[in-house]
């Protein structure tokens, strides 16, 4: 008996004028729904980002940024630039200056067409510009197949690229504990990306900590290691909300019953910063200079974040 052959129908893209009539009124209002949303937007995700909008149409200067954001993990300053039509020299010249209006360290540049001169304008400043701007010129497109409901896709046709950043770095520019983070981080992204998950893959850095968003502004969860004391953590980080903290130390028993590590309650304390931060974290002793015990470090990473992610993850939703 022959088995019968598939049908497939056709992707068509479709204009997003269909969908968004006005730029100021209607599509930046719905993607900074989308980011401000429980959960990681499809943005955040294509950029390696996890952002927080900070305004909408802030003023600078005679003109308003559309999306005035900062990514969680650092602060770095977001500005995200739309427009419903074929790039243009107004647009790339907006984003620019909006950049340096509010010193942002990433520039986005969103419209569902660039042309080429403006698309070399951002690879050339990516190559360029100093060391820790970013840019990104990102297409948007709408999908549908058949009569399907229609699937928006944030498609980037220039973005940092890692090897470049690596390439411009100096001999000894990075201390070896710095290089020996960020191959570690490196190397659990990629554990990350090829696991079936809830974690996410983000941009490794040659820092401390690699953080993971868990589905609520002002949690986060973080990974990171102490290479003085020789110690992995794992854990929840929230951010300026000592009444959720304390919420969750009410259901201590219950959650401490679904992990098969020991926590540790970090009361809520100000940061250096000014902020309020309260922890609940796990750890375990590893020496990162033993590469050969990587995979087993990399492993309880990975089962301690999805430990972190399952258990925390509905009870924050619900505060």
């Amino acid at each position: 008996m022959s088995m019968q052959s598939p049908t497939f129908e056709e992707l068509k893209p479709q204009d997003v004028r269909n969908y968004w009539k006005h730029e100021e009124r209607e599509f930046t209002p719905w993607l900074a729904d989308e980011i401000a949303a429980d959960g990681v937007s499809h943005l955040e995700d294509v950029l390696g980002l996890d952002l927080e909008v900070v305004a909408r149409e802030k003023s600078v200067g005679r003109y308003n940024v559309d999306i005035f954001a900062e990514v969680v993990d650092d602060g770095r300053n977001v500005v995200i630039e739309n427009q419903l039509t074929a790039s243009d020299h107004d647009h790339l010249g907006k984003s620019l200056a909006y950049a340096a209006g509010v010193d942002a360290d990433i520039i986005v540049w969103i419209a569902p067409k660039f042309n080429d001169e403006h698309r070399d304008a951002f690879q050339w400043l990516n190559s360029n510009s100093r060391k820790g701007v970013n840019l990104f010129a990102v297409r948007l497109e709408v999908w549908r197949i058949g009569e399907s409901p229609p699937a928006v896709r944030f498609n980037p046709v220039e973005e940092p690229s890692e090897w470049k950043e690596l390439a411009k770095r100096s001999e000894g520019e990075l201390s070896d504990t710095k290089q020996l983070q960020e191959q570690f981080w490196t190397a659990f992204r990629d554990r990350i990306e090829s696991t079936e998950t809830p974690l996410r893959p983000r941009k490794p850095k040659p820092q401390h900590w690699y953080n993971n968003p868990i589905g609520r502004s002002g949690f986060t969860l973080s990974f990171s290691v102490n290479t003085e004391k020789n110690t992995l953590y794992c854990g929840l980080v929230i951010r300026d909300d000592a009444q959720a903290y304390q919420e969750l130390v009410v259901e201590r028993d219950a959650i401490e019953s679904e992990f098969d590590e020991t926590l540790v309650w970090k009361e809520p304390e100000e940061t250096r910063a000014g902020n309020e931060r309260s922890k609940i974290l796990t750890s375990r002793s590893a020496d990162l200079t033993e590469q050969a015990r990587w995979d087993e470090y990399l492993t309880w990473l990975l089962h301690q974040g999805e430990q972190f992610h399952e258990t925390f993850y509905d009870r924050i939703q619900s505060l």
